[in-house]
């Protein structure tokens, strides 16, 4: 937020938070810590501030794909997650063991009363915001609810984390029901073939529950490429690899020399995640320096091999997976979805192969469950809040298609291509500038980033009230 230096005549009005899921829950723990004198408002539209739609499950068996070690949400206390896990879930809990996603959830709940009971002054509202009519004579934005009652607020935080998926946007997704939803896998009758559609952890989690009911006949999983999630292991510290040296930030020559790393390391006996690791903290870096050509081949060509090796599964998971494919349970298909229709019994899927003097192939199930994963391009999002801020020109969509435009400090920049004075993004929607911001490992780090900038202004602005309550 900018304030150019000036005070305020006038007392400091709220901070809202849209979005009540990791990211939301996170920044607003973290301001309520950096401003305690602040009222800071966290609107969530449905469910429970906290877990949000990643950990919001009463599915006991689906476990997170990263050991509960590594699953902190503060950086600087690595083993909070840890330490309440062994308090209210297992005492004789392990850092290396996978723990149920549900345990997640209820760590995320608990850190957020916790901060609440410390600062009354931070509060949870169920409540849908549908619009911000933006900056009025007094410099404050406007949020506008569904119910159409509004608030005047110092600056709004947009953490509406993922927003439906990437498929639901297609012709044929009125054929296809959410992966996700435990409703749509109790459609499943004894028997009965399932499609789902992607072949990422939302697939792996769908197959999961769906063996855990016992009722699905033949499980087939469709995707362009068909790759499965990579197996967790930890990986072993390791000197970050000098990738700096590349002309131009060339995306061919830094593949290259990526996997002449990968070879060299492996021939010493080492694990390829154990340089996936070592560039993690440059990620970003990395994928500001290449030019938008190059952005957008990697997302077309490398993007699925990239994920399947960032985002892993747990080696449980990935056991079972493997156990289903050698026995016929689940077949994997590569190939691209060129139609969906429901035939005289089944639902009807047809998929073209890379050759295309191959014929297409038609595949045949009860069900087809949509397994994409999120959408990212936000044109495509239907949420009013999204749909609006786009209109109003507060919000735009990067060139790749990944998420919103943002400026370093994770000010919105809208259609004019300035940054706002009063809308900040955090969450998956950063994806468009840092490349990698779903996992928690990146999303605690910008939570808290961006609580700093948040604080910086506050102080700059209103320095006689923050004062008084520190």
């Amino acid at each position: 937020m900018e304030f150019n230096g000036l005070e305020s005549s006038r007392p400091s009005l709220p901070i809202a938070i849209i979005g009540g899921g990791f990211s939301g829950t996170l920044t607003a723990i973290h301001l309520s810590r950096r401003l305690p004198g602040v009222s800071i408002i966290l609107f969530e539209e449905g469910g429970e501030a906290g877990p949000g739609l990643a950990y919001q499950t009463a599915e006991t068996g689906m476990c997170l794909n990263i050991p509960a070690g590594r699953m902190s949400a503060f950086a600087d206390q690595p083993e909070h997650f840890l330490a309440y896990a062994r308090r209210a879930y297992n005492e004789d809990t392990r850092a290396g063991d996978f723990l149920p996603r549900w345990v997640y959830g209820e760590y995320l709940t608990t850190t957020l009363a916790e901060a609440r009971l410390a600062n009354p002054l931070l509060k949870v509202e169920k409540k849908r915001v549908v619009d911000v009519t933006g900056i009025d004579e007094t410099g404050t934005a406007r949020l506008v609810f569904k119910d159409q009652s509004t608030l005047a607020v110092e600056i709004a935080i947009l953490a509406t984390g993922n927003q439906g998926s990437a498929f639901a946007s297609s012709i044929w997704a009125a054929h296809t029901i959410p992966a996700k939803d435990p409703a749509s896998l109790a459609l499943v009758e004894n028997g009965q073939d399932v499609l789902i559609v992607g072949s990422g952890l939302t697939m792996v989690d769908t197959v999961l529950e769906l063996t855990r009911r016992g009722k699905a006949g033949t499980i087939h999983a469709v995707s362009r490429n068909a790759l499965l999630p990579q197996p967790y292991a930890q990986a072993s510290p390791v000197d970050e690899p000098d990738l700096d040296h590349l002309p131009d930030s060339n995306l061919r020559q830094s593949v290259r020399l990526f996997r002449e790393v990968i070879r060299e390391h492996e021939a010493k006996g080492g694990n390829w995640r154990d340089i996936f690791a070592a560039i993690r903290s440059s990620t970003p870096s990395l994928w500001q320096e290449l030019s938008q050509k190059d952005r957008k081949r990697f997302l077309r060509f490398l993007s699925p091999f990239w994920e399947i090796h960032r985002h892993q599964c747990s080696p449980g998971a990935h056991e079972t997976i493997t156990e289903l494919i050698a026995s016929g349970k689940l077949v994997l298909h590569r190939g691209t979805i060129v139609n969906v229709e429901r035939g005289e019994h089944k639902k009807r899927l047809g998929l073209a192969a890379r050759n295309r003097d191959l014929p297409t192939r038609v595949l045949e199930a009860d069900h087809i469950f949509d397994a994409t994963g999120p959408a990212r391009d936000i044109d495509m999002v239907r949420h009013p809040l999204i749909q609006n801020l786009l209109r109003r020109g507060f919000i735009k969509a990067d060139a790749c298609r990944l998420g919103v435009e943002t400026a370093a400090d994770y000010h919105a920049v809208g259609r004019g291509g300035k940054a706002s004075k009063w809308l900040y993004v955090v969450g998956p929607m950063l994806r468009a500038r840092f490349y990698e911001a779903t996992a928690v490992h990146e999303l605690r780090l910008h939570t808290a980033a961006l609580a700093a900038r948040v604080e910086s202004a506050y102080r700059e602005r209103f320095p006689e009230e923050v004062a008084e309550a520190v």
